[in-house]
C-alpha cells in the first residue's frame, strides 16, 4: 500500500506542471490528464481514507490545525477544478457542456487551477518533513547540505519564475485568459512551475517548522 500511495504521490507532482501547460501540449491532451489526475486524486484519499474518519478525534494544535486546512482547501479545490472543466470540455466530454457556460466556466476553471497548483505545493511541502526524515537517515552530512542548498537555490528562482509567470495574477483574477509564448521551449515553462512547486513547498515547511518549535517550547 505504501509503494501505491507513493506512485499516485509521484505521478500527481508530474501531471500537475503539465497540466498548468495546457495550451502548449494541446487541449485534447489536457483533458486527459485532468481527468487522470482527478482520478489519482480520488484514488489518493481512498488509500487516506483514516485521515477523514479522524477529522473530528484527538486534539488540535497549530500544525494539525494548519495541515487540516490546507487539506480541505485543497480537496474543495480539486473537486471544482474537475467539474467546471468537464462543463467546458471540447473533447473527451463534450456532450456534457452545458451552452452558454464556456466563458463563466473558463474563469472559474483557471482560477481554481492556479489556487489548486499552490495549495497543492503547498500540500507537498507539508510532508517534506516526514519523507526527508526517513531518506536523510542513509545520507552523509555534506550529501544533506548539498541538497538543502540546491533546493533554497530552487526556491529562490521559483520566486523570479513566480513574479515572470504572473501568477499572481492569476490567483487575484486580475487576468481572465492565460497567455503563452508558443515560441518557449516545453521544458523552460515546465521548470518554471517545477520552481514554483518547490517555492511553495518549501514555504510550507518552513512555516511547519516554526510551528513545531512553538509547540515544542510550550511543552
Amino acid at each position: 500500500m505504501k509503494k501505491l500511495r507513493m506512485i499516485i504521490d509521484i505521478l500527481m507532482v508530474v501531471l500537475l506542471p503539465l497540466l498548468m501547460a495546457y495550451s502548449l501540449i494541446g487541449e485534447k491532451l489536457h483533458e486527459i490528464l485532468g481527468i487522470s489526475i482527478f482520478a489519482l486524486f480520488i484514488a489518493h484519499h481512498i488509500i487516506n481514507r483514516k485521515w477523514w474518519t479522524n477529522l473530528f478525534k484527538g486534539k488540535y494544535n497549530s500544525v494539525r490545525i494548519l495541515n487540516t486546512v490546507v487539506n480541505l482547501f485543497l480537496a474543495i479545490f480539486m473537486i471544482l477544478q474537475p467539474i467546471s472543466g468537464i462543463l467546458m470540455s471540447k473533447y473527451i466530454l463534450k456532450n456534457v457542456m452545458i451552452s452558454g457556460t464556456a466563458s463563466t466556466m473558463r474563469k472559474i476553471h483557471m482560477t481554481l487551477a492556479y489556487w489548486g497548483f499552490i495549495m497543492l505545493s503547498f500540500h507537498l511541502g507539508l510532508h517534506i518533513k516526514a519523507m526527508s526524515a526517513k531518506i536523510s537517515k542513509h545520507m552523509h552530512k555534506a550529501v544533506r547540505i548539498i541538497i538543502t542548498v540546491l533546493f533554497l537555490l530552487i526556491a529562490a528562482y521559483g520566486v523570479y519564475a513566480f513574479k515572470k509567470r504572473g501568477l499572481g495574477d492569476y490567483l487575484m483574477m486580475k487576468v481572465m485568459f492565460a497567455f503563452f509564448d508558443y515560441k518557449e521551449s516545453k521544458v523552460k515553462f515546465l521548470l518554471d512551475y517545477a520552481a514554483i512547486m518547490v517555492l511553495f513547498g518549501e514555504l510550507a515547511y518552513l512555516i511547519q517548522s516554526g510551528l513545531l518549535l512553538i509547540e515544542r517550547k510550550k511543552k
